[in-house]
């Protein structure tokens, strides 16, 4: 907030920002050159300027509290939305975002009769989900002080990336990455 002992200086200053966002927006349309994002980054200039890239899953839980308690209590990951829904049968879903994506926790009314096997190699089908993270050692220490089970030890990958597996409440498979640096 700017302090200043002259009235009005503050709001002088307030709008002299406004304008250049302005002038900036202004130039980017006029060159037809998307603006630049906050932190100099450029938009492709084909993507619509809230166009979100990014690969949502939904996981049907058997217990929503004990859930967002692995996702969000545990893992950090902030809730964006919490909905009831029918579309894909009653429900309640809580969407947690991680990067650009969304991870959306669904507890069905009626819980479903049966669940999948779990394990990677076990059946065909989407078995496992990956997080991107920069500090596998800090999730790491989050999971031995959750007693989350680990189905992959801490493991290094010939490209440097290092890696993690555990399973959720349900047994999912969640998978946590750091790409290798440099």
């Amino acid at each position: 907030m700017v302090t200043s002992k002259q009235p009005g200086r503050g709001f002088w200053l307030v709008g002299l920002v406004a304008w250049t966002v302005l002038c900036v927006a202004l130039a980017a349309c006029a060159t037809d050159q998307p603006a630049p994002e906050p932190g100099g980054a450029t938009p492709q200039a084909d993507a619509a300027p809230s166009a979100r890239i990014a690969v949502d899953v939904g996981v049907v839980v058997a217990d929503m509290e004990q859930s967002l308690g692995f996702y969000r209590d545990l893992m950090g990951l902030p809730v964006v939305a919490e909905v009831n829904t029918s579309l894909i049968g009653k429900g309640r879903m809580v969407q947690l975002r991680h990067g650009a994506s969304l991870i959306k926790l669904v507890e069905m009314e009626e819980a479903p009769a049966g669940r999948s096997e779990t394990g990677i190699a076990t059946t065909f089908g989407y078995r496992y989900i990956t997080l991107l993270v920069t500090d596998i050692e800090a999730v790491v220490a989050k999971i031995e002080q959750g007693e989350v089970p680990i189905t992959l030890p801490v493991t290094e990958l010939g490209n440097g990336a290092v890696i993690v597996m555990v399973e959720d409440p349900d047994g999912n498979i969640v998978e946590f990455v750091q790409e290798a640096r440099g």
